[in-house]
């Protein structure tokens, strides 16, 4: 059995519907896929009507900061309450916000011209930077990716941050709402040792990430061991909007029949709660 833990859809800055992504899991052999766009569960009703053998994990990626860096919070929620869903749906909005933010910005001190309602078009779901990056590519004829490293990316004048949820405040939501956390892509975590706020109470940690090359992977491996965290992996795919592979990374076997022991458990208990 082999899993994919890490996707984006339509609902946040992918491309693909959940059906489409349930057609590349078939062809690629793939027993689990969670589905984890940023900062939203809109993809919860598209997965509780399809019929497959897939097995389909709702998730999400969740936008958190400490010593204000961006942190990516994984959680895999085995079953959905009320007040998640509320939770995500202001953060949405929040979204929207930060989106007109970065219009003004890119007005102010690009000279660029674009709208909301341009960018907006192309969201069907939570609306994120890639969305302006399309519009800008397409109306000024340059690459998506040129337009982060020029106009939008973390360091540009641009840029805004999405909320200000504390990492250690975001893993307590998602714990205290049932979800396995897992951190995401530690590679991308930049200026301090993510080591210190694995005793936030993260369950996992995402070893297998297409920007994590082998002997990265290996080194986490040895830190998933050392804190005692279960091992997570996928491929971050985004469709058309990234480079990634839809099967690029995974986790399988043993790490597989961890994580679901751990998320059957949870479901379990959770349920017991309710």
């Amino acid at each position: 059995m082999k899993a994919t833990l890490h996707n984006h859809t339509i609902h946040s800055d992918g491309t693909k519907t959940i059906k489409e992504i349930n057609d590349l899991a078939i062809k690629n052999n793939f027993d689990v896929v969670a589905i984890t766009d940023h900062d939203t569960l809109d993809g919860y009703y598209d997965i509780l009507e399809l019929d497959t053998p897939v097995r389909f994990i709702i998730g999400v990626e969740m936008s958190t900061v400490h010593k204000n860096k961006n942190v990516h919070v994984l959680g895999y929620f085995p079953t959905v309450n009320e007040n998640v869903i509320k939770f995500f749906q202001n953060m949405r909005k929040e979204r929207i916000d930060r989106c007109k933010k970065m219009i003004y910005n890119l007005r102010k001190y690009e000279n660029i011209d674009i709208t909301f309602e341009e960018v907006s078009k192309l969201a069907s779901g939570s609306i994120g930077r890639p969305h302006i990056a399309k519009v800008i590519s397409e109306k000024f004829g340059i690459t998506s990716s040129e337009v982060f490293d020029k106009y939008i990316g973390n360091d540009s004048k641009s840029y805004v941050s999405v909320g200000k949820i504390e990492t250690e405040d975001g893993v307590k939501f998602l714990k205290d709402n049932g979800a396995i956390v897992s951190l995401a892509h530690p590679i991308q975590i930049k200026g301090f040792d993510f080591e210190e706020i694995l005793d936030y109470g993260f369950d996992a940690i995402e070893v297998y990430h297409p920007d994590q090359d082998d002997e990265y992977s290996n080194m986490l491996r040895k830190v998933a061991k050392k804190h005692k965290l279960i091992v997570t992996g996928g491929s971050d795919y985004h469709g058309n909007n990234h480079s990634s592979v839809f099967e690029k990374s995974f986790i399988e076997d043993k790490d597989l029949d961890v994580f679901l022991e751990k998320f059957d458990e949870l479901k379990k208990i959770n349920k017991k709660i309710k």
